[in-house]
């Protein structure tokens, strides 16, 4: 009985402790972190945010549940984790559809090699291997194809 009681009372006790006042709070609240530009180059011409489509229209290639689960788990990327993550995507293509493009183009097993190769060339290091005619001098991003690993 004591021993029960030592482990609810604390539980009971760290329900009610709060770490932010109700001030703290309403100050976050009606804090904006980003900027409207911030995330623009993700909505461009080469990126979307639609989930991966196949190439083949076979009812089981569609509805594959191993297909089902990676698709889900790249869009939810895609649309929650993408955005507070990468914050200076050195790429104009962004990773995420990077990836997608690349499983699209040859298949999952070498698309996901291609676009892990991708993932750990995307930070500030990632620009000294590049050559600068692979730079768009408008966007100053790295221009990164999937059609260049054929």
């Amino acid at each position: 009985m004591i021993k029960l009681f030592f482990l609810f009372f604390p539980l009971l006790f760290a329900l009610s402790v709060r770490a932010q006042t109700a001030e703290d709070l309403a100050l976050v609240k009606g804090q904006n972190f980003t900027t409207p530009d911030e995330f623009a180059h993700y909505h461009g011409p080469v990126n979307n945010e639609k989930a991966l489509q196949n190439k083949h229209h076979n009812v089981i290639a569609q509805y594959n549940p191993v297909s089902l689960i990676l698709k889900g788990a790249l869009l939810g990327y895609q649309k929650i984790l993408s955005q507070q993550l990468a914050r200076n995507c050195p790429y104009e293509i962004s990773c995420s559809n990077f990836s997608k493009q690349a499983i699209r183009e040859f298949g999952v097993f070498k698309g996901v090699f291609i676009s892990a190769d991708r993932i750990l060339r995307c930070n500030r290091i990632g620009y000294e291997d590049v050559s600068p005619l692979s730079i768009n001098p408008a966007t100053g991003r790295i221009i990164d194809s999937p059609n260049m690993y054929r």
